[in-house]
């Protein structure tokens, strides 16, 4: 479930996702990721001030637009060496309006798409270098690239870093604590003309692994 508010705009989203892993090697693994929900955007009207007391764009109605359906889904191909996938977000596309009344050019959502890949470099016994590249595109905006690059100190400390193209850079830490428990942390520092409102962002993220009978500090073939 997703609860975001940005100034006067909400949006509340919530989906059911479900991952099929299959064995194509003794190696390799090909994973299949699904994601259906629903997704509805609001508008707060108190928020909003005009040179006109009353906008007819956007007074005859606090909601954007109803809840609509959302669909999402990807491939993942990885090993223990190397890793490459496809996936989109928001595939059905969703119109918005400002107004119950029938807008001349509404907006809408368009899909966003992804591809990603990356390879493991042993450097030795104890450290290895991942590098990897995101490249995501949404019409019709330019496609943007992030570069990255990720040292890792015997599945259990590793450091990064990253660079997105015509936006900013980040660095990244993180730790495995134990077998069922890891922790990690990042900066993201906007280069763009973005840097006049966002001073920069701090990402922590918490994981637990449930169920691992077997007691291994990662899980095997996990990026």
């Amino acid at each position: 479930m997703l609860d975001d508010r940005t100034g006067p705009l909400s949006r509340f989203s919530a989906y059911l996702t479900y991952a099929y892993h299959l064995g194509i090697t003794t190696r390799t693994s090909l994973a299949l990721g699904f994601g259906a929900g629903i997704s509805q955007l609001g508008l707060d009207r108190s928020k909003l001030f005009f040179d006109v007391p009353v906008d007819p764009v956007v007074y005859s109605s606090g909601q954007l637009n109803k809840i609509k359906p959302d669909f999402n889904a990807g491939v993942w191909l990885y090993s223990a060496d190397y890793f490459v996938g496809v996936s989109a977000q928001q595939i059905i596309p969703e119109k918005i309006a400002f107004t119950d009344r029938v807008a001349p050019n509404p907006g809408k959502l368009v899909p966003h798409f992804f591809g990603q890949a990356g390879y493991r470099i042993l450097l030795d016994e104890d450290y290895n270098l991942i590098p990897s590249v995101m490249v995501k595109y949404v019409d019709p905006l330019p496609v943007q690239i992030d570069f990255n690059t990720k040292l890792q100190y015997q599945d259990l400390l590793w450091v990064g870093a990253s660079m997105r193209t015509y936006d900013g850079f980040a660095a990244m830490v993180g730790l495995n604590v134990s077998n069922t428990f890891n922790i990690g942390y990042s900066y993201d520092l906007t280069t763009s003309r973005l840097n006049t409102i966002s001073k920069g962002t701090h990402e922590i993220v918490i994981g637990f692994l449930i169920g691992n009978k077997y007691g291994d500090w990662c899980p095997k073939n996990v990026w």
